[in-house]
């Protein structure tokens, strides 16, 4: 925190000093979030994911049904089953429900991967676009915003729909 406040400083220092050049830079700012939101190659790529993992979230949804059918026998007819059959059925269930915890973590990690392997697939193409647009543009620095805290919409340093149609030409 020291540190971030020392070199949070020294940039303020610095653009105070060179506000005479402020001029002379060119500043560009680009919200990733709304481009992952709006571009039809993230889009594309969620759909993609959910129709992966669909059959898998049924099967898991399907085990928790038998799982609740088992509860749900369990109620009804403890009165009229064995102490051995009671306990044996508990057990079963007890084991099930640990299974589908299992599943339903292993399923959740294998979507957070494939998600930030479908993601980093498009930051890299959209990387390149940021990239051209800096170069064609002749800007001196783009910001994300992992980087901002606030740009204006209405502002020329918001390059983000620019970014955004040229990222869904391609």
């Amino acid at each position: 925190m020291k540190n971030f406040k020392k070199i949070f400083g020294l940039i303020t220092l610095t653009l105070m000093l060179s506000t005479a050049n402020a001029a002379d830079y060119k500043i560009g700012y680009v919200d990733i979030a709304k481009i992952l939101n709006e571009s039809p190659a993230a889009k594309g790529a969620q759909k993609k994911l959910e129709q992966e993992f669909s059959p898998r979230n049924k099967q898991l949804e399907s085990k928790a049904k038998k799982i609740k059918k088992q509860k749900e026998k369990l109620q009804k007819e403890s009165d009229i089953m064995s102490k051995d059959q009671i306990e044996s059925l508990k057990r079963k269930i007890m084991k099930s429900e640990r299974e589908l915890q299992r599943d339903a973590n292993e399923a959740q990690e294998d979507f957070k991967l494939r998600r930030r392997d479908e993601l980093g697939k498009i930051e890299s193409k959209l990387k390149e676009v940021i990239l051209k647009i800096a170069e064609g543009g002749k800007y001196d620095l783009i910001l994300t915003n992992a980087d901002v805290t606030y740009a204006s919409d209405n502002s020329g340093i918001n390059i983000t729909d620019q970014v955004l149609k040229k990222f869904n030409s391609k």
